[in-house]
């Protein structure tokens, strides 16, 4: 572990614990970063390959945070995305950008109220899905638009669904929408239930259904967290209730519809057991024809990054510890090595541009250089 290159000083902020602040209070943004990003001698250095770094602190220990960081990026995680802007965007309670200073600005917030999924198409207009519609909402004005599903009775797992119709015709199904990408063209990715759908000019087009020829697929769905990576590939996985999947159970659907199991080596260096054991929770497409797969054993947490028959552990935590008891270690302003971490590995993660962004379910917000 290197020494710290800046400190973090911080100010009152919004509790997490106890009482809510009054109507019409302000909660301040606690991140300032003197001597690291302005005047100050010691300037931020972004981690090299192999380290992890904290972006921000959610939580209101050492320094502290604010209320834009915590109700966007410390709960469970409903989104988290690079937008066009080169911005990390988070989604839990609220929706919210991590500034240039290390600063969590919130952007929408009632809005986005019972969504999921997130697209950043800019900084003022965003993609997320509801239970039957996919939806756009804007900060001007804060209008939501229909982009898909139309009224009525949803559709059920298993229930076929069309090849091609207009996106105002599709009854989408009674389980949460998630977009989860955009291809360079423009067209929008997004889980239906156990549908993969395709949205452009729209027009909606199904890119991959759950076969209903297993004997369990009508209580299957696609879990949180499928990703698309530069090349095209779509990546996913199915849960039902009361099971989790394994790694060699992710599937991947190429552009031309075409489906195989991921490509999982037997061994990595770092983990114990078979990687097609490994259970996984999230995954971000790489810039090439790869993946990276948050997943975990009963011994860590890990994550991995898959291409073409090779895997390699990119960040892994020991299991064992809680978020409150184990994360002195990661900070604001210290490097630390991203295969030892000595805290909480957040659950979900995002991937822009040589680094891995990780938030959710953890009291900061972590960079991981992957290049």
């Amino acid at each position: 572990m290197t020494a710290p290159i800046c400190a973090a000083k911080g100010s009152t902020v919004m509790r997490r614990h106890g009482k809510w602040p009054a109507a019409g209070a302000v909660a301040v943004v606690l991140l300032s970063l003197q001597g690291c990003l302005g005047g100050g001698d010691a300037q931020w250095k972004d981690p090299d390959k192999g380290q992890a770094e904290v972006l921000l602190r959610t939580a209101d220990e050492n320094g502290g945070s604010s209320g834009a960081a915590w109700l966007a990026f410390d709960g469970d995680p409903d989104g988290l995305t690079v937008g066009p802007d080169g911005k990390v965007y988070g989604m839990s309670a609220s929706l919210a950008v991590i500034e240039d200073d290390h600063r969590a600005r919130t952007v929408l917030d009632g809005e986005v109220h019972g969504v999921g999924g997130l697209v950043v198409l800019s900084p003022n207009s965003f993609v997320v899905g509801a239970r039957s519609q996919l939806l756009n909402v804007r900060t001007d004005g804060k209008r939501r638009t229909v982009l898909a599903g139309a009224p009525g009775g949803p559709r059920k797992l298993g229930q076929p669904a069309p090849a091609t119709a207009s996106a105002q015709d599709v009854h989408l199904s009674d389980q949460p929408v998630e977009p989860f990408g955009k291809r360079p063209d423009g067209t929008l990715l997004f889980t239906d239930g156990d549908v993969i759908w395709q949205l452009k000019e729209g027009r909606l087009t199904r890119l991959y259904q759950v076969p209903a020829d297993r004997g369990d697929a009508a209580g299957r769905a696609i879990a949180r967290g499928s990703a698309v990576d530069r090349s095209g590939t779509v990546y996913l996985r199915t849960s039902a209730e009361g099971a989790q999947g394994r790694l060699a159970d992710v599937v991947t659907v190429h552009q031309d519809g075409s489906v195989a199991k991921l490509a999982v080596p037997e061994q990595a260096d770092g983990v114990k057991g078979n990687l097609s054991d490994l259970r996984p929770t999230w995954m971000a497409g790489d810039d090439g024809n790869g993946v990276y797969v948050r997943a975990h054993d009963d011994t860590a947490q890990y994550v991995l990054h898959l291409t073409a028959q090779k895997a390699e552990v990119v960040a892994k935590q020991a299991s064992g510890g809680s978020r409150g008891d184990s994360d002195a270690g990661c900070d604001e302003g210290h490097l630390v090595d991203a295969t030892k971490l000595p805290c909480p590995m957040p659950e979900a993660l995002t991937y822009s541009s040589g680094a891995l962004v990780m938030a959710g379910n953890a009291p900061f917000v972590l960079k991981i250089a992957t290049r």
